[in-house]
């Protein structure tokens, strides 16, 4: 029983192996042909020299919300995003959350056990 079962997965992940090398052979068949490169001319005209884009704005701070926090934030905003600027910081209103009674109820039924 054991053997069969191991001869079943194997053979099942030959053939995976097998239709991937497929569709990889089938994807460059059929794929645009690549331009060839052209060589570079002798003298390049030189381009036009712009001006570095102005640094970004210090973002719009709440009142009460220490500036290592701000740097957190906007530290955390970059590395998720890429390059954006953050532009303002302002702190959550304070009556309840943004789900409602009843996403709270259910966050809490399903977390709780995890709570200990």
């Amino acid at each position: 029983m054991l053997l069969e079962v191991l001869v079943l997965v194997v053979g099942l992940l030959v053939a995976v192996g097998l239709i991937v090398l497929l569709e990889r052979k089938l994807d460059e068949a059929y794929a645009p042909p690549k331009a060839e490169a052209k060589p570079a001319p002798a003298a390049a005209p030189k381009a036009e020299v712009k001006p570095a884009p102005a640094a970004p704005k210090a973002p719009v701070v709440e009142s009460g919300i220490p500036a290592e926090v701000v740097a957190a934030i906007a530290a955390a905003v970059v590395s998720l995003e890429g390059a954006v600027a953050v532009r303002s910081i302002r702190k959550a209103p304070a009556g309840g959350s943004r789900r409602g009674v009843w996403g709270d109820a259910g966050v809490l039924a399903n977390t709780t056990p995890f709570m200990a």
